[in-house]
């Protein structure tokens, strides 16, 4: 074991045994921030075994993120109760070099261990925060020329064609078609994955629409689709 790492553990003080008590004060080192690493590492332990930790992506898997930050990289184990953020994300969306903050509590039975109740992808975040700005600005612009805002059940979905059937509070039917090159949005604005939708849920298009004459049905040609149910 090199003095680095040695040094390390005795910052933390949890790779005693799993009877050991913490201290009692809380422990927390902080790097300053350098131009490479826009945010910092950071690593607090409590006196109960309670861990702030933040740091960088480098690897996940469906229930685990790796995460390389002070003392070198920490396994953070994400049970199903654990709160995994932004919403709508899952481990595996996070991506090598994605900066995260973990809330949990040291594993005492297995070193550099941490069994999360709370992970955050601040990078994801601050992406989702730009898609929601330049969304909502094309959806201002969007408004100025599309005629009517239609709210319905969605069925009938073909997601290849993305062409499905819309149909209001009143029972109207619409068949709805996205234009070419239309905004795809979640609820909260950020940019929606077309794959995530389903049958049933409720959506809001924003379009042209063509009322039914004779045995054609009413239809709609959407500049923007967005899926209320999906967040």
């Amino acid at each position: 074991m090199t003095k680095k790492l040695a040094a390390a553990l005795g910052i933390v003080g949890f790779l005693a045994s799993a009877g050991a008590a913490f201290a009692q004060t809380t422990t927390t080192a902080t790097a300053a921030p350098t131009a490479a690493a826009a945010q910092p590492m950071v690593l607090q332990v409590g006196p109960k075994g309670e861990v702030l930790l933040r740091g960088t992506v480098t690897a996940a898997t469906a229930s685990s993120v790796t995460v390389q930050s002070w003392g070198g990289d920490w396994t953070v184990n994400v049970p199903t109760t654990a709160e995994v953020l932004p919403q709508g994300t899952v481990l595996t969306d996070y991506k090598t070099g994605d900066f995260v903050g973990v809330a949990g509590t040291i594993d005492q039975t297995s070193g550099w261990t941490v069994t999360a109740k709370l992970v955050r992808d601040w990078t994801a975040r601050r992406v989702e925060t730009q898609q929601i700005k330049a969304n909502t600005q094309a959806l201002q612009q969007v408004r100025t020329t599309a005629p009517r805002n239609t709210q319905g059940t969605l069925s009938n979905l073909d997601a290849t064609a993305q062409t499905f059937t819309l149909t209001t509070a009143d029972g109207t039917a619409y068949s709805v078609s996205l234009s070419s090159g239309a905004l795809l949005l979640a609820v909260n604005r950020a940019t929606l994955d077309f794959t995530k939708v389903n049958n049933g849920d409720t959506v809001r298009v924003y379009g042209t629409v063509t009322p039914a004459t004779g045995s054609a049905g009413a239809s709609i040609t959407a500049s923007v689709f967005r899926d209320v149910s999906v967040k």
